[in-house]
C-alpha cells in the first residue's frame, strides 16, 4: 500500500479537523507513522491529550468568549 507521505501541518489539520475519523484510515495510519519519527507532532498530540482529559474533570470550565475568538481564530476553527 502506498501512502501519502505526512508533514506536521497535516497531522496538525486531521488533529484538529477530523477527530472522529476511523482510527484505521489511510490518513490516521500515515500520521501514525510520521509520529514515529517527530518529537514535535508527538509532543503536539501529547499535549492535546492532557488538554483534553484536563477539562474532562473541570465541571462547567468558563472560557470568555473573546479569548474563545482568539484561540479559534488562531486555531483556523469555526465556532
Amino acid at each position: 500500500m502506498n501512502l501519502k507521505k505526512i508533514d506536521c501541518l497535516d497531522v496538525a489539520k486531521h488533529v484538529c479537523g477530523d477527530l472522529d475519523e476511523h482510527i484505521n484510515s489511510p490518513e490516521c495510519k500515515a500520521i501514525k507513522k510520521h509520529l514515529q519519527s517527530c518529537p514535535n507532532c508527538t509532543a503536539y498530540l501529547d499535549s492535546l491529550k492532557k488538554t483534553v482529559l484536563i477539562y474532562q474533570h473541570i465541571p462547567n470550565p468558563r472560557f470568555p468568549k473573546r479569548s474563545r475568538k482568539k484561540l479559534f481564530a488562531k486555531l483556523k476553527i469555526k465556532g
